[in-house]
């Protein structure tokens, strides 16, 4: 049962909610497209309507992406709002906690959290191939990275850090070759390759690993400074790169980490996609306290908000920090994945408990 006080919560929360969707996320825009301004003039007379496609399909993205942070700030402008106009003494002394103040809000972010999911695991997948495909014709790059694909006739998975398409040259190559019931027959890790004028990818300063019939590893190591690579993938077949995995639903990214046990990249973006949901929390349990609990630190609520905005940076740079790590393989996948949300959501917890109620 929804109660008056409650109302008037939601009904101020929803709009500021979607008035920062639309406002960051035309910021996000407004940025994007300066730095892609030099490829809109090249369109000449079609940049309009190509841009406005390229862009509609990019808002599902856009959203995916700062979901947590538009959270935050909507509901840190409501409750500065009611911190100005002293709505929240008044609903204090009425004999309402803080506590259950927030719990709309709380019970609207579960819901949220649920349609963001939703975005990213069904809207945001059927829109991928198309992003790309306008990505691809639109802009255009000399070089491609992050490219994985399989070579089903020489049953080779090949996986390019860099392509220069022009130069047909790759860097931080890795292939794993299989045997007829799927498991590793070898593996190759080279720091570059490039095309060869008899159609054939020459690879550089290479390591090779041979595996038995069960996948087992067959010592020693092979160095090899020069070796042909066999197979059916040319230049042109690789500049087609793949849909982006950060576009990919989670049943997509699973797949992907089966089929590539040996890559920590994908298991990093499956984990992280498990503990995506809870971002919005931690974040939530981090900032509210400094909006409107902590009144004795400081009577600035610019201020506190000032510090939690820090605070919610500060986990996002750790973020970004354990997911790189995570991807070199220094950081086992799931330690990236949730080392930030346990640290920064244990810090929330303690300060949403110390908040004067």
């Amino acid at each position: 049962m929804l109660f008056k006080i409650d109302k008037y919560i939601i009904r101020a929360f929803i709009p500021t909610f979607v008035l920062c969707m639309f406002a960051i996320c035309g910021i996000y825009i407004v940025v994007d497209a300066i730095q892609k301004l030099d490829d809109f003039i090249e369109m000449g007379s079609k940049a309009f309507s190509l841009s406005a496609h390229y862009y509609a399909l990019m808002v599902p993205v856009f959203v995916a992406q700062l979901f947590p942070a538009i959270t935050l700030i909507a509901v840190s402008l409501v409750l500065v709002r009611f911190a100005k106009n002293n709505e929240i003494l008044a609903m204090q002394v009425a004999g309402i906690n803080l506590y259950r103040v927030l719990l709309p809000i709380f019970i609207l972010s579960v819901l949220m959290s649920f349609l963001a999911v939703t975005n990213q695991e069904l809207l945001i997948p059927r829109l991928a191939e198309g992003l790309v495909k306008v990505e691809q014709s639109t802009f255009e790059e000399e070089e491609k990275n992050n490219i994985l694909i399989e070579d089903s006739e020489n049953r080779i998975l090949l996986r390019v850090w860099t392509l220069n398409v022009i130069e047909g040259r790759l860097e931080s190559v890795y292939v794993i070759g299989k045997h007829g019931n799927g498991k590793k027959k070898f593996t190759l890790s080279a720091k570059e390759g490039k095309w060869m004028d008899d159609n054939r990818w020459l690879l550089l300063n290479v390591v090779r690993h041979n595996y038995d019939d069960s996948g087992k590893w067959i010592a020693p190591a092979e160095q090899i400074d020069e070796y042909f690579l066999e197979t059916t993938l040319t230049p042109e077949q690789l500049s087609k790169v793949d849909i982006n995995s950060t576009l990919k639903s989670f049943k997509e990214l699973r797949e992907l980490c089966k089929k590539e046990p040996e890559n920590p990249r994908y298991s990093v973006m499956f984990h992280s996609r498990v503990a995506y949901p809870l971002t919005n929390f931690v974040l939530l349990f981090l900032g509210i306290p400094f909006v409107i609990g902590f009144e004795r630190m400081s009577r600035n609520i610019f201020l506190r908000v000032g510090i939690s905005i820090l605070i919610c940076c500060a986990f996002f740079v750790l973020s970004y920090v354990c997911i790189n790590l995570g991807n070199m393989g220094i950081l086992h996948p799931l330690l990236a994945a949730w080392l930030p949300v346990v640290i920064f959501g244990c810090l929330g917890l303690f300060l949403f408990d110390g908040m004067r109620i």
